[in-house]
């Protein structure tokens, strides 16, 4: 039953895809002029509608699937602590071709979902979309700065080991988006970005299992236990800033304390200590 109902939710969602491409094949270039004043402009205004009440699977397939592939190739070229399946050794050719191919996957998928983006835009201009609060308007500046600031937040993510929504949800509360919005989509970010980050660390002998195992128990009670709070605080009062403000003081605390923590390590002389890339 559960194979039906997964079966019958791919079928719909094809259909959506397929009956857009329809419709705006079928928009001519003086409907296109006019801005949505026509029934086959109307009509693709429907379909847009529809599809953004569901899920995107095609996007979140997309997601998983670059998240498998980075973290097979982790796992296959191997590190410091992991040997290679396949005999590759740290540091050789081979394990920098397939450290460039992490990159090149990573930049293929960018590239493609910033087309995808802007040919939705494009099929929004044409229709004379009608944008409420908490869309994005993405065009081509838009495709080009918040991904490299995504870009960017990932890398200090991996850099540090914080999360990468202390800058990422801050970011999409700049780009308009509805709090609430944004804390899911941070948290589902941070989901593929932490997880591959983790493996990386273990790869290379840099995880502390003790305390990775602590630190996952205390982060799984803290979520729950603040996910319960904010969804109780939500339906009481219906105000959106409680999660724009959780947020900020996050951001806060995370800046006091690592450098609090940059001083410590500074001062016992820890920033002065070097190792090799490739060693355990």
């Amino acid at each position: 039953e559960a194979n039906m109902k997964r079966k019958a939710f791919l079928v719909k969602y094809l259909r959506r895809e397929t009956s857009l491409k329809r419709a705006v094949s079928g928009l001519s270039n003086t409907e296109r002029r006019n801005r949505g004043s026509s029934p086959a402009a109307a009509r693709v205004h429907k379909i847009l509608l529809e599809q953004e009440r569901h899920t995107p699977i095609r996007n979140v397939c997309t997601i998983a699937a670059l998240f498998m592939v980075v973290l097979n190739i982790n796992i296959i070229k191997g590190g410091g602590a992991l040997k290679s399946v396949i005999g590759i050794e740290c540091g050789s050719a081979s394990f920098w071709i397939a450290q460039c191919l992490i990159f090149i996957c990573i930049f293929s998928v960018t590239v493609a979902a910033r087309s995808y983006l802007l040919n939705r835009g494009n099929i929004k201009d044409r229709i004379d979309y009608k944008y409420v609060e908490g869309d994005i308007r993405w065009d081509r500046r838009t495709t080009i700065i918040y991904p490299a600031i995504c870009w960017v937040a990932g890398f200090f993510a991996g850099l540090f080991g914080i999360g990468g929504g202390i800058v990422k949800g801050p970011l999409m509360l700049q780009m308009g988006v509805l709090p609430s919005v944004a804390s899911a989509t941070s948290a589902c970010m941070i989901l593929f970005t932490s997880f591959t980050a983790t493996t990386s660390f273990a790869v290379f002998g840099l995880l502390v299992r003790d305390y990775a195992i602590c630190c996952a128990i205390m982060g799984f009670i803290a979520t729950l236990v603040g996910q319960t709070v904010m969804s109780y605080l939500l339906r009481r009062y219906q105000r959106n800033s409680y999660i724009a403000f959780s947020i900020g003081i996050v951001v806060f605390l995370s800046a006091i304390c690592m450098t609090i923590e940059s001083i410590i390590s500074f001062r016992e002389g820890g920033l002065s200590k070097s190792t090799k890339f490739c060693s355990a």
